[in-house]
């Protein structure tokens, strides 16, 4: 299990509730860039207490081999995260998959740094994890995310009708794949 990676720009860490205060200083950040394509979070989402809580439970996950998240910084500014690379609904066996989700700081965006930190961290999931196969749901409009998934080598696959819950409504999902390299 690798709990951090290091690329040409990027620092990618597996983090504890204790970091719980910049989490959610990442998240209230991009509040409105993320709910656009989020599904729909709790009402606390937006708190301390949750993010605490949260984090506590994903980090037992990560450690159990059921989910991972990386997040990321720049080598350059080590203690604002910048960004985030997830593996969620990890299986093992003849299932052998995970799905992957991402999401950057609105200041960042067109510097490349989506693609560096989730190149790096499909490497651990396929290498490490023993993982087969990646899902990934991406909303039709957006086109900055289905570029980034098509440059790392996904194959869209179809439409997944009022698949996702965002913003309260189910919304129809472009539905990608990419297999071990």
């Amino acid at each position: 299990m690798s709990f951090q990676i290091h690329t040409e720009r990027l620092t990618l860490s597996v983090l504890d509730s204790l970091y719980a205060p910049e989490v959610l200083a990442f998240y209230e950040r991009n509040q409105q860039l993320f709910d656009v394509y989020e599904p729909t979070r709790p009402s606390n989402f937006y708190t301390l207490p949750f993010q605490t809580a949260f984090m506590q439970q994903e980090y037992l996950d990560v450690v159990k081999g059921k989910t991972l998240r990386y997040y990321v910084y720049l080598h350059d500014d080590p203690d604002k995260i910048i960004g985030s690379v997830n593996f969620s609904n990890i299986m093992h066996g003849p299932f052998s998959r995970a799905s992957i989700g991402y999401k950057f700081d609105a200041t960042v965006h067109g510097n490349g740094y989506a693609h560096e930190a989730c190149q790096a961290a499909i490497e651990v999931i396929f290498t490490n994890y023993k993982i087969h196969r990646l899902d990934a749901r991406v909303a039709p409009d957006n086109i900055p995310s289905i570029k980034l998934l098509e440059r790392l080598g996904f194959v869209y696959e179809g439409i997944e009708y009022k698949g996702v819950e965002v913003n309260g409504s189910f919304q129809d999902h472009f539905r990608y794949g990419l297999l071990a390299y």
